[in-house]
């Protein structure tokens, strides 16, 4: 490590990405935080420079390079720059409070899209976080995405000191209760901001700001905003989502070497770590197990989807530890990203023989939308899931989620499923319990809309067991279906038609209108407190906004 004296230097002016993959912009410049006024009038001493240097190769790695942070530092710069142009690396920062799993001292990190970053006290650049700049020791960390051949990374970190530091940054509030009665609301839980460094590069990539207008537009209700690693998106969700959406603090936890999740519902200041590696594989330095990660999630109030579980190199490879440890399985699973593609169809049938396990494991979607400019079928919305919660408000949707209230459809204004089970004195919705002795019938209701042209599939354990063309945009279908002995399941599902685009085969979509999740089949008697449940059917189909003027 050599280090000079010098002047500072100036302010940093489809799943092929993800593979490798405040929050308010402050007009152009991506400040996070307070107002990036000029530290140069307050420094009492030169700056001082740290040249960090190691030599990566091969992928799935971790490079730690630390350096001294004495007493007066007011900012950080630091920059990297590689020999080989063709090596795919990230950047990130954690403060004096060290790199363990979970850290309080990280700070941010980069994709390889970007490789400039600084941190201060009151305020950061675009997804680095703003706060303490203590003494001690700081690390540079370096994912290794792909390193062909020997590459030499070099990180130039730039201290700059001041008389006195500047005040402490405070995030805003989130919302509250944005509409307190019961219902069908509809959202997306896998949304990007350019707080992702890959969404960034996009040029098109929504705000927060910006995803409220959007949800106004095409009539969702809620979003959770799910960047990669960082959480400085969730700093002003109250002032960003106005008052008839609810903007949610979110993260997908990237781990760019063995899978994604998305984690909903966090608070603003809430992060996760992502250095996890499956059984039977080495730990990082700073790593963990999938359940300790899960663990922290929970302790946080988060719903985990393990994110586009099978689509090609994001396939998620913590699968053979949740078959034996079930603290290691993810409370959902996002069946549906974007287009409907072959890799939603294996999704879909390993969280199926997930349930025929009794696997109380929710299905969800979510957009994964990186940049309204795109080339290959995304947009917000698409998916939305829509789920029956008691109020349009983060927890009592993240509850309703996690329950599985809630089915999946193509578009906010896309098909209507409501899934209903009925016994002699019993009635349940989507989610829901119906009890009953082997070999007892249960009474299954579906409600479609926007269905005509499609077919209704009702599927038991695995199987179809009525299938219904649809002639009526609202058609009821009823069956019947027995208990099992030890129990199952029966959910919903519409198909329709693929769009199929062979010009650009990654915009294509397959024939999936909309999925529920199940209602489960109990052998026994129900609990003495039972209740039966209802969720009653829009009067009208949505979507429908949800203004509080």
């Amino acid at each position: 490590m050599a280090e000079e004296d010098e002047a500072a230097s100036g302010q940093p002016s489809r799943r092929q990405v993800l593979a490798r993959g405040a929050v308010v912009l402050a007009g152009a410049t991506g400040v996070v935080g307070g107002s990036g006024r000029a530290y140069a009038a307050q420094r009492v001493r030169p700056p001082r420079t740290v040249l960090l240097e190691t030599v990566v190769a091969g992928t799935g790695d971790y490079r730690y390079l630390p350096f001294q942070v004495p007493l007066g530092v007011t900012r950080i710069d630091a920059e990297l720059t590689k020999s080989n142009q063709e090596t795919k690396v990230g950047v990130g920062l954690f403060d004096a409070r060290g790199t363990a799993y979970q850290s309080p001292g990280f700070r941010g990190i980069y994709g390889e899209e970007r490789s400039r970053f600084w941190v201060a006290r009151d305020a950061a650049s675009q997804s680095f976080m703003p706060g303490p700049m203590r003494a001690g020791t700081w690390t540079v960390i370096v994912p290794v995405f792909q390193a062909p051949v020997p590459t030499r990374v070099t990180v130039r970190v730039t201290m700059s000191f001041a008389e006195r530091d500047a005040p402490r940054f405070t995030p805003g509030p989130e919302p509250g209760v944005v509409l307190d009665r019961p219902g069908w609301y509809r959202g997306d839980f896998h949304c990007h901001t350019p707080a992702s460094s890959d969404a960034w590069s996009s040029r098109s990539a929504l705000s927060p700001r910006e995803w409220a207008a959007t949800c106004r537009r095409i009539g969702l209700d809620f979003v959770a905003l799910t960047d990669h690693n960082v959480v400085t998106q969730n700093y002003f969700l109250d002032r960003d989502a106005g008052a008839d959406v609810l903007l949610m603090a979110g993260e997908e936890m990237t781990n760019w070497f063995h899978g994604h999740a998305t984690v909903s519902g966090i608070s603003p200041g809430d992060w996760l770590d992502f250095r996890q590696s499956p059984y039977g594989l080495p730990l990082p330095t700073g790593g963990a197990r999938i359940a300790e990660f899960i663990k922290v999630a929970e302790s946080m109030g988060g719903y985990v989807s393990a994110a586009h579980p099978f689509g090609l190199t994001l396939t998620w490879q913590f699968f053979p530890e949740a078959e034996t440890r079930p603290a290691a399985r993810t409370h959902g699973l996002e069946v549906w990203t974007g287009p409907w593609q072959p890799d939603e169809e294996f999704a879909l049938k390993y969280w199926d023989s997930a349930l025929q396990r009794g696997w109380r494991v929710a299905a969800n979607g979510g957009s994964d939308l990186h940049g309204v400019d795109n080339d290959s079928g995304f947009a917000a919305g698409l998916p939305t899931t829509v789920v029956y919660a008691c109020r349009l408000e983060k927890r009592a949707v993240v509850s309703a989620v996690r329950n599985g209230r809630s089915y999946i459809t193509k578009a906010p204004c896309g098909v209507e499923v409501y899934l209903v089970a009925r016994r002699p004195g019993q009635r349940t919705y989507t989610g829901g319990t119906v009890w009953g002795d082997a070999g007892d019938q249960v009474t299954i209701r579906c409600q479609v809309r926007r269905g005509a042209g499609r077919r209704l599939i009702l599927i038991a354990q695995g199987a179809p067991f009525s299938v219904t063309d649809l002639s009526e945009d609202d058609e009821v279908v009823e069956a019947r279906v027995v208990v099992p002995p030890g129990g199952g399941y029966v959910r919903a599902e519409v198909r329709g038609k693929p769009d199929l685009q062979p010009t650009n085969p990654q915009a294509s979509s397959g024939d999936m209108e909309a999925l529920t999740n199940p209602i489960w089949l109990a052998a026994g008697d129900p609990p003495a407190d039972y209740a039966a449940e209802d969720a009653p059917m829009p009067t009208q189909p949505g979507p429908r906004r949800t203004s509080l003027s």
